[in-house]
């Protein structure tokens, strides 16, 4: 029993081993200390610098980004042999950044595409923050002379006019971008939400993310209610699961078809549970991206700490001005209660409540450190959002797990597929009515062995004789 437990545990310890470490290679990629551009090999970050404003000429955007990765190592590099200080390394990565985020904004308006736009707001939303009220983020770098271009019109940029501009241009986009590319009024609807209670700065945001929330919760109620009752039935079958695997310890295949076959005999389907989930999981991305439609209306609204006066207590990118952008402690209150809502909802399988709970809470934990260091970008608002989604899913399922439930009982067996009296109704039972009289056509057909007529116990086939001999008695004598 011992050395399957062990080989199950050693290939989960490795998979998950090997998970993290191509998820850490995926998020912290080593920087190389050479560059190539257009065939070329870049060894200093001068030639870097002069591939960068080529790269910006020609709004290749991407090539611009790649180029910069490559700067900022190539920079640190030369302050460590002393041929730059670090106050000239840290005005020339701001440089970088700018030249890539005026190229990814003239890409995405040379291209019509405002996610090439979204792409320059992520470049500078950290520089932003970093350098907010500082010299360095007022001064202007010049950049590809656009100055004849009808489209651009500008040949300098300073961080704040560049990050201004990079908003306006989104927001102009957005009250007319489509969801999915096909759905409209993504951004009509949480306007209409804001007005119903005047735009308020103080309240009126906050409440339409409150209201998307309860419109969304309502809308998935149905699906929502009969995966957590499916969850409940499966749970009622976990002593029986229990004991299957308790009696078949080691075999796998053997407990796997009994557990099949258990199901079968309840009329539970145990992949009935998983399509309420998918079904909401287009919806998510559906509120996702209506939030960010509409990201920098969200600016104008503020949330109890959320504002201007008390961001500035703390260094900046701690606390969020507006609901437009990201909070630490509102990401850190929803981490906090996506782990209490883990720990307070029941389990379907209470033999397997460590490995659910330890998920719930992995899960949890990841979603609060990608959107914390802004791996996952979302406005403060989406964050909003989420908490009290949440609070209300953890209402529901409460509720749904106080509810009473019907006895379990078998609705088939595995070998006759038999429907007792009293499970799935008239219909059921006129269906089951109709397959007994078949099976007894079917008996009185030619599929059924004849009954010997000799009364020997034996089948006739011919003249052979076959069955087991019959015992003669002898005759009393008179």
């Amino acid at each position: 029993m011992a050395k399957p437990a062990f080989k199950n545990n050693f290939v989960q310890s490795l998979l998950l081993f090997a998970m993290v470490f191509l998820g850490f290679q995926l998020l912290f990629p080593p920087k190389p200390n050479t560059a190539t551009f257009q065939g070329k090999t870049l060894v200093t970050s001068a030639d870097v610098m002069g591939s960068l404003r080529d790269a910006n000429e020609r709004l290749l955007d991407v090539t611009a980004m790649e180029l910069n990765n490559n700067f900022g190592s190539m920079v640190d590099n030369e302050v460590s042999a002393k041929k730059i200080t670090a106050p000239e390394a840290e005005a020339q990565k701001l440089v970088a950044i700018l030249l890539v985020a005026d190229t990814q904004l003239k890409a995405g308006i040379a291209r019509n595409d405002t996610t090439r736009i979204r792409t320059a707001y992520q470049t500078l939303i950290g520089p932003h923050k970093k350098y907010l009220g500082s010299p360095m983020w007022m001064n202007e770098v010049p950049v590809t002379d656009t100055t004849k271009d009808e489209r651009f019109g500008w040949k300098a940029w300073s961080g704040e006019k560049l990050y201004n501009k990079t908003i306006e241009a989104i927001s102009e986009r957005s009250k007319n971008d489509l969801i999915w590319g096909v759905i409209p009024g993504g951004y009509a609807l949480l306007d209409f939400l804001v007005k119903m209670t005047g735009s308020h700065p103080a309240f009126s945001y906050a409440f339409a993310a409150l209201m998307l929330a309860l419109v969304v919760r309502a809308a998935v109620y149905p699906l929502a209610q009969k995966q957590l009752m499916f969850g409940r039935q499966m749970s009622r079958l976990g002593p029986l699961i229990a004991e299957i695997k308790n009696s078949y310890p080691d075999d796998p295949q053997t407990q796997q078809k009994k557990t099949m076959d258990l199901y079968r005999e309840y009329g539970v389907n145990p992949a009935a549970g998983c399509l309420p989930a998918l079904v909401q999981i287009p919806l998510f991305l559906t509120v996702y991206q209506c939030m960010t439609l509409y990201q920098f209306e969200f600016t104008k609204g503020t949330f109890l700490w959320i504002n201007p006066s008390t961001s500035k207590l703390l260094p900046p990118g701690v606390l969020a001005p507006n609901l437009g952008e990201l909070d630490s402690i509102l990401i850190v209150l929803y981490g906090v209660m996506m782990v209490v809502s883990t720990l307070l909802t029941p389990v379907n399988d209470p033999s397997q409540a460590k490995q659910q709970r330890l998920m719930g809470i992995g899960v949890s934990v990841f979603f609060t450190v990608t959107m914390f260091f802004g791996w996952f970008p979302v406005p403060g608002a989406f964050v909003l959002y989420w908490i009290f989604l949440l609070i209300l899913s953890t209402i529901q399922s409460l509720l749904a797990y106080r509810l009473p439930l019907p006895p379990l009982e078998k609705v088939s067996t595995v070998t006759g597929g038999v429907v007792p009296k009293g499970i799935g109704g008239k219909w059921a039972q006129k269906m089951q009515d109709l397959m007994s009289m078949a099976e007894d056509e079917r008996s009185k057909g030619n599929g059924a062995p004849k009954k010997p007529a000799s009364g020997d116990g034996s089948i006739q086939t011919g003249t052979t004789k076959t069955g087991t001999p019959a015992k003669h008695k002898p005759k009393k004598r008179k």
